[in-house]
Order: C-alpha cells, then sequence, then structure tokens
C-alpha cells in the first residue's frame, strides 16, 4: 500500500464516520455541519485519487468555512441557542477532533518525507484543511459545551429582562 493509497483510506474513514454520524441526529444544523465535514473528505479523497492517477491539476480552498458558517447563523436565526440537543453529537466531535489531528499529522510526517513536489504540496495543503476541520470541531464543542457551563442562578445565568 502507497502512502497516498493510505491517505485515501484515512479519507474515507473520516467520510463514513461523518455521514453515519449525520444520519443519526435529529438536529437539523448537526446534521449539515456533518454532512458538510464528509463532503470535504471526500473532495480531499477525490484530489488524492487524481494525483495516484496522474491526471492532478489544483486543490483550491472550497467553501467549507463559508458554509458552515452559514448553518451556524441560520440556527442562530431561527432562536436555537446551542447548535443540537442531542447528546451524541458531544461524543461524535471529540472523536472527530482526535481523527482529525491525527490525519493532519499524517500529512504533515508524509509532506515532510515526499520527494515529489506535487505530492508534498498536497500533503500540505491536506495537512491545513485538517487542522481546520479540528479547529471547527473543538469550536463546535466548545458551543455545544457552553450552556451546561451556565449557573442556573438569577445571578449568573441569563434572564430574560422583565
Amino acid at each position: 500500500m502507497t502512502v497516498i493509497d493510505e491517505a485515501i483510506a484515512l479519507e474515507g474513514r473520516a467520510r463514513r464516520m461523518y455521514t453515519d454520524a449525520a444520519s443519526s441526529m435529529r438536529d437539523p444544523s448537526a446534521k449539515e455541519i456533518l454532512s458538510l465535514l464528509a463532503r470535504e473528505e471526500e473532495k480531499h479523497a477525490v484530489a488524492l485519487e487524481e494525483l495516484k492517477k496522474g491526471d492532478f491539476r489544483e486543490f483550491s480552498a472550497s467553501s467549507f468555512l463559508h458554509d458552515v458558517r452559514g448553518v451556524m447563523e441560520g440556527a442562530t436565526e431561527r432562536g436555537q441557542g446551542v447548535i443540537s440537543q442531542d447528546a451524541s453529537l458531544r461524543e461524535v466531535l471529540a472523536r472527530a477532533m482526535d481523527m482529525e489531528r491525527a490525519t493532519e499529522r499524517f500529512y504533515r510526517d508524509h509532506a515532510a518525507q515526499a520527494s515529489d513536489k506535487r505530492l508534498r504540496d498536497l500533503f500540505g495543503l491536506l495537512a491545513h484543511a485538517e487542522e481546520g476541520h479540528y479547529l471547527l470541531c473543538s469550536s463546535l464543542t466548545e458551543y455545544f459545551d457552553r450552556p451546561a457551563a451556565w449557573v442556573e442562578s438569577a445571578e449568573f445565568g441569563l434572564r430574560p429582562d422583565y
């Protein structure tokens, strides 16, 4: 198995994890964000397949963060205080952070060892993308957990004005 095959397998596992998690969510915002992550991992696999076949042209930045921001803004416009009420999302995000960090490390390590400039450049871009996914999942975890951190009291909690 080549390093490109290993990378394609990593992206496939990530895509399946996000797709499976999205299908189990009840909340539409959580479902959409996980689906966006799955599509991103699929784009990475396609770029790797193209490189493997010798058809690779360019890997460009996607509208991923813009799309996620749109989902988050839509949720807050609908009056949601959290991304999801589904408690299993917290577990999914924790697994995603571990997976994204490991994948980023894989790309950085192999980019440093690659003699092929195209492979080195693509792995560098993919490492950066995976870092962004990690940061997003980390931010979503914080956003998801925030309501649990509020003290339920008149002094500390959020209360409507009288």
